[in-house]
């Protein structure tokens, strides 16, 4: 039977090897990517409640006319 501690241990050891490979943003590269996806959020929340608010009166006004 194999070790559960040993196979945890070498685990850790590769994740820990594979993080040091990785190249890791500036602060400024950062700041500037958390800036471009809260601006596109925005735009997003922004064209998603206007046309929920266009669709949803367009079908008020057909179902008004079928009465």
């Amino acid at each position: 039977m194999k070790n559960p501690f040993r196979s945890i241990r070498i685990f850790a050891g590769e994740t820990m090897g594979e993080l040091k490979k990785a190249s890791w943003p500036t602060r400024t590269e950062l700041r500037d990517s958390t800036i471009v996806v809260l601006v596109s959020i925005a735009i997003m929340g922004v064209f998603i409640a206007v046309a929920d608010f266009s669709l949803a009166n367009v079908v008020n006004l057909f179902t008004s006319y079928m009465r």
